[in-house]
């Protein structure tokens, strides 16, 4: 099982900082190891001048005060030991020698420093080692000084860096840990904040996911909503190809059940087409519910397909009336829907005008390159301008006396807006309502 992404980075972080730790620990340490060889080798060289400070070559010999100033020198395991030899035989030793044994001397060019460290009596020195020639009449004698001083002192010194070091170094990484830990905190925050409001909108507390969030987020914020909106715009769809496939059969209904069936010669030809339609509009609507918007690149419909067959419907379906439904656009005239959308925009407005006009309705069309303009009129009563735009809302009518669902303008409505088109409804010179559409090329 994967750990959290939180647990992922501490254990990353909190391996990097120990390796980094590890790391300049050990580079601190030898830097501090050299320095402190370094420090040893510059004060053996003092001891070393000191000591060639208070030799004097006389009489063929090289005398040495058998006390030093360095009060170490005189002292018995003191750790400081000085040795002249020449020609690799002792001249003189220092006090602190007694018990050391025999220490090779090792060959040291004239003039040159010589540094190494020796072990003595299970014990490690460092060594430094400066060869002189001395003049007696004219013959060059070599002395080599060797000053030795146990490096017990030095690894105490580094034992206790290395305890100092280790535990600023410990410290660093546990306050380093606690600020990565607290920056994870912060910076998990937004997704934590995320995750509350996405199992707010699972449990419909939230309509989406709302409030400020870092760039970072944002992207995921804004996609999740899209998709959110996108799936209550398809359940809305689906909601509405629901009631929008019940009122666009009523029509092939109320045919059907004017028909005689009892005359079957007459009967069966209508019969038959109000079925064929029915079936057209269950697939439309099928369709429409399937797809978020229409295919823009449709070749268009021809009126002279859509009109008659709706107008022949409109005409048994209101036979009480006695309808005049009347059309006029150019030759092949050809609008900008498809055939489905085309049957509902048309279907619904003659309807609407058979429904409450007086039985006169006109259709006229009109197409230039850029736009197609429909309109329908009717003589029946106007509209008021404070309703027009309020009828055009999914289930609202405007006289709750007459039957239906309010949703065949709304339907009119929902198909002009998909295909970029304008619907506006004012006063028709028959006395009624006029619908005047206009749709893009």
């Amino acid at each position: 099982m994967l750990a959290s992404l939180k647990v992922r980075f501490l254990l990353v972080t909190t391996l990097l900082l120990a390796l980094f730790a590890v790391s300049a620990g050990w580079i601190l340490r030898q830097s501090f190891d050299t320095a402190l060889r370094d420090r040893a080798q510059e004060q053996l060289k003092l001891h070393v001048y000191a000591l060639l400070s208070v030799s004097e070559y006389r009489n063929g010999k090289l005398v040495v005060p058998q006390l030093l100033a360095e009060p170490r020198f005189n002292q018995l395991q003191s750790g400081l030991i000085a040795q002249i030899t020449s020609a690799g035989k002792p001249v003189w030793r220092s006090q602190s020698y007694i018990g050391m044994g025999k220490v090779a001397d090792p060959y040291a060019v004239p003039g040159q420093w010589y540094f190494d460290e020796i072990e003595v009596q299970q014990q490690r020195y460092f060594r430094a080692v400066f060869t002189v020639l001395w003049e007696h009449r004219k013959k060059e004698t070599p002395f080599s000084f060797m000053v030795w001083e146990s490096d017990a002192p030095y690894q105490a010194q580094i034992k206790g860096f290395e305890t100092a070091l280790w535990q600023w170094l410990g410290g660093l990484i546990c306050v380093s840990v606690l600020l990565v830990f607290l920056m994870l905190y912060l910076g998990f925050r937004p997704f934590n904040r995320l995750a509350d409001a996405v199992r707010a909108v699972e449990q419909g507390e939230r309509p989406a996911i709302e409030g400020n969030y870092p760039l970072e987020v944002r992207p995921v914020v804004h996609n999740f909503n899209r998709l959110l909106a996108h799936e209550r715009n398809q359940r809305e769809r689906y909601q509405n190809s629901l009631g929008d496939l019940a009122h666009s059969l009523k029509t092939p209904l109320a045919v059907i059940r004017g028909l005689d069936l009892e005359d079957h010669e007459k009967s069966a030809p209508l019969l038959q087409q109000q079925i064929g339609r029915m079936d057209d509009i269950i697939s439309y609507q099928l369709r429409r519910a399937m797809t978020a918007a229409p295919a823009l690149q449709t070749q268009g419909t021809a009126l002279d397909g859509v009109v008659p067959k709706l107008a022949a419907a409109l005409q048994k379906v209101y036979a009480d009336k006695k309808p005049d439904i009347t059309w006029q656009w150019p030759e092949q005239a050809r609008i900008p829907l498809e055939e489905g959308d085309a049957f509902e925009l048309i279907g619904n407005l003659l309807d609407n005008a058979c429904k409450h006009g007086n039985g006169q309705v006109r259709l006229t069309a009109s197409i230039d390159d850029r736009h197609c303009r429909l309109v329908i009129e009717n003589d029946g009563e106007d509209i008021p301008a404070a309703e027009r735009s309020r009828i055009l809302q999914r289930g609202v009518r405007r006289d709750e006396q007459s039957p239906g669902q309010g949703i065949g303008l709304a339907v009119v409505a929902d198909i002009v807006a998909a295909y970029g088109g304008t619907l506006a409804i004012d006063t028709s010179t028959l006395g009624g309502a006029r619908f005047d559409i206009q749709l893009p090329r």
